[in-house]
């Protein structure tokens, strides 16, 4: 049976390492048109030439998350996966920061059983949605996501460098309403 725990900031001095990693064959191409009367963006699913690879370490106690909540993934005492989330106050939202699930256990139901517990973490804290981000180069997270009812709820051209949408890695936002 798996066990979550939560963990703190102070348990890792020298703070918790994530690798953040990903090949995704397929991505969303974004088509953003001025249009007379306003503007029209379409997410248009394509396949890559060659896969593409994403590979990020990054601190999961990072300064950058106010009111960070972290719960690990335990089975047979081995960590499997680890989550954080934020309850954002301003606007009531649970906000996923960092989902993972260790390689050699994912496509066993365990990010599943992580959206199942922050769920749970939702309706205790009595937030009106779910709220993650993701790129649009991570075909197999937003499949993920729009599994669990995720939906497309917002994007940003911006995010991540001056010309997202060539990188074919636009920020979007998903979100579960609750």
């Amino acid at each position: 049976m798996i066990q979550f725990k939560k963990i703190d900031k102070r348990n890792y001095p020298n703070g918790k390492k994530i690798i953040y990693e990903y090949t995704s064959d397929k991505y969303y191409n974004v088509i953003f048109k001025e249009v007379e009367n306003g503007w029209r963006i379409e997410f248009l699913l394509k396949y890559f030439d060659n896969p593409f690879h994403k590979y990020l370490e990054w601190n999961l106690f990072d300064d950058y998350h106010d009111h960070i909540e972290c719960y690990i993934a335990k089975f047979d005492g081995e960590e499997i996966g680890v989550v954080s989330v934020s309850h954002e106050k301003w606007n009531n939202v649970l906000r996923i920061n960092d989902i993972h699930v260790q390689q050699s256990h994912q496509k066993k139901g365990i990010g599943s059983k992580l959206i199942t517990f922050v769920k749970t973490r939702a309706t205790e804290l009595g937030v009106r949605a779910l709220v993650v981000e993701t790129q649009t180069s991570n075909y197999p997270a937003i499949d993920f996501y729009r599994k669990h009812d995720f939906n497309l709820i917002g994007c940003d051209f911006l995010s991540y460098s001056n010309n997202d949408i060539e990188k074919k890695e636009v920020r979007i936002e998903m979100g579960l309403n609750l």
